[in-house]
């Protein structure tokens, strides 16, 4: 292999890394976002059966009325089964973490990028020992952090192939820059 492939190779691995890193970086805020959702819902949904089966209780209390004793009592039951559903799951701190597996891959997409921009001004070596050191960074984080899952991947799919999410248009990225800077 001649030194030009090479050189192509190794840009390509690069390229490709960044762009695996943007995937995930992707992937984790999307599982975050769904787990946070999740949670909000649960704890609506709570919230709305806990008042249906209080004023169920004392509307029977009140009127003695069997419609309403079951109202409350079919309310209760619901609040029960999510609180019991729910009672092993911590939503909100699994959405942090994916949250901060996202924060961490942001500062590895961003070294990906720079070096990508420095490739012609530095050494094979120097290349080779930043993208080690990257790939180093990505597999603490993998370790640290919960995966990612097929329904994200799908997601990470749409909004970065079909909606470029994460991509500036030409001249988009300048008018975020201050006047005369551009």
């Amino acid at each position: 292999m001649g030194i030009d492939s090479y050189k192509v190779n190794l840009k390509n691995q690069l390229i490709d890394a960044h762009g695996r890193i943007e995937y995930t970086y992707t992937q984790h805020h999307i599982i975050a976002n769904r787990l946070l959702k999740k949670h909000r819902l649960l704890k609506i949904t709570e919230i709305v059966l806990t008042a249906i089966s209080t004023v169920g209780f004392l509307a029977t209390v009140i009127q003695e009325q069997v419609t309403l004793a079951w109202i409350g009592g079919l309310g209760s039951a619901l609040t029960l089964g999510i609180t019991l559903y729910t009672k092993d799951f911590n939503l909100d701190s699994e959405a942090k973490k994916h949250k901060d597996a996202a924060d961490a891959l942001w500062r590895v997409r961003e070294c990906y990028k720079s070096l990508i921009a420095d490739f012609v001004a530095l050494s094979d070596e120097e290349i080779c020992s930043k993208r080690d050191a990257l790939i180093e960074m990505v597999t603490d984080i993998n370790e640290k952090y919960p995966g990612t899952d097929d329904k994200s991947f799908k997601k990470a799919r749409k909004n970065l192939k079909k909606e470029e999410r994460q991509t500036f248009h030409p001249g988009e990225a300048e008018k975020f820059l201050p006047s005369g800077q551009q």
